[in-house]
């Protein structure tokens, strides 16, 4: 079974007397992945997250557009759609529309809406 680059990193000893950049040679993975550490994300993104998902618990229908004019115009949060756009992303949603409605055996919609009967043979 194949380790993944996470798994491998683990391996690596800085006190080794091995070096850092043969361990990783070694072991095929990025010398620059054992230095790094990711950050949090911030109180910021953390409380427009908290807002958001409120905003969507009560209106599931609204997407980024809206959710983005919401939290400038209501709330006064200068943010960007592309901060939305992600926390969206990172927190699984999106907006949910109308779905189709299920019409009886031989019936169907064109793409304007308007509803047409289909003849059967």
């Amino acid at each position: 079974m194949k380790e993944g680059a996470k798994e491998r990193r683990r391996h690596v000893d800085k006190a080794s007397g091995l070096s850092v950049v043969r361990q990783c040679e070694l072991l095929d993975i990025h010398r620059s992945g054992v230095y790094y550490t990711p950050k949090g994300e911030s109180a910021l993104n953390l409380e427009l997250m908290r807002l958001i998902d409120q905003e969507n618990m009560l209106h599931p229908w609204l997407g980024v557009p809206r959710i983005t004019t919401w939290l400038q115009k209501d709330k006064g949060y200068a943010i960007n759609k592309k901060r939305i756009e992600r926390l969206f992303r990172l927190m699984g949603l999106s907006a949910r529309g109308p779905t189709a409605q299920y019409l009886e055996e031989g019936q169907g919609r064109t793409a304007q809406g308007i509803q047409i009967s289909v003849e059967g043979p």
